[in-house]
């Protein structure tokens, strides 16, 4: 390998890397948001947003170049499409925390039901998304499609208890409805973990996990019932 493709597969894993954090970063603030409701966050995860989609847009073309002008071997081929998977992945993470911090300020911050917790649960789970992904562990990838279960339950038990809310008082909807949203923000930010993590499986084994049968929720459901 020459070291003119050893330095391109390094920068697109160091931008890879950065990209997490930034989105680690959003995810934090949009936590912050939901607690305080400060309209201030929504300029500075603005920002950052456009950072995530600036890493995303030269990830994506470094790997188009580097495609186009070499002829890498399997494990670095699988390396580079996954990278461009998780690069995707990591922007939509970042455009839900965008979105969090938006609909937060519309949010009725004194009924926030589970959203705080499914909200430390999603983030420890893109923490440990990029952590596999920094450290090649795919062993660890099973305890985030865990997590996963817990956040989708949460989100109906705050899909109930919203309801309920403006069963009684229909004039909290428009308020009550942002937290159903910012609740279902939450939810994809997990699952967005989960596609993330199943990626680095197919990293490491060249075995796609995406739709395997037992990787499915239904499946991973059961499979927790009966531990």
């Amino acid at each position: 390998m020459s070291r003119f493709f050893e330095n391109n597969i390094e920068g697109i894993r160091s931008n890879l890397i950065l990209m997490g954090q930034k989105v680690i970063d959003s995810v934090e603030l949009s936590i912050e948001a939901i607690k305080e409701g400060n309209p201030s966050f929504r300029k500075v995860i603005k920002s950052k947003d456009d950072e995530i989609d600036t890493l995303e847009n030269q990830i994506v073309s470094d790997i188009t170049i580097h495609l186009s002008t070499h002829a890498p071997v399997a494990a670095d081929l699988r390396f580079l499409v996954t990278a461009m998977k998780v690069s995707h992945e990591l922007e939509r993470v970042g455009d839900e925390a965008k979105a969090i911090v938006r609909r937060s300020q519309k949010a009725m911050n004194g009924h926030l039901n589970h959203i705080p917790e499914m909200a430390e649960i999603t983030l420890s789970m893109i923490k440990e998304a990029i952590d596999v992904f920094v450290e090649f562990d795919k062993d660890r990838t099973e305890a985030i499609w865990s997590r996963d279960i817990t956040v989708d339950h949460l989100n109906r038990e705050n899909n109930e208890f919203f309801g309920e809310l403006v069963s009684r008082d229909p004039a909290l909807a428009s308020s009550v409805f942002e937290m159903v949203f910012i609740s279902k923000s939450l939810e994809r930010i997990g699952d967005h973990a989960v596609s993330i993590s199943k990626e680095i499986v197919f990293m490491a084994t060249s075995k796609g996990v995406r739709h395997a049968e037992k990787y499915k929720k239904a499946a991973l459901r059961k499979k927790l019932e009966n531990s």
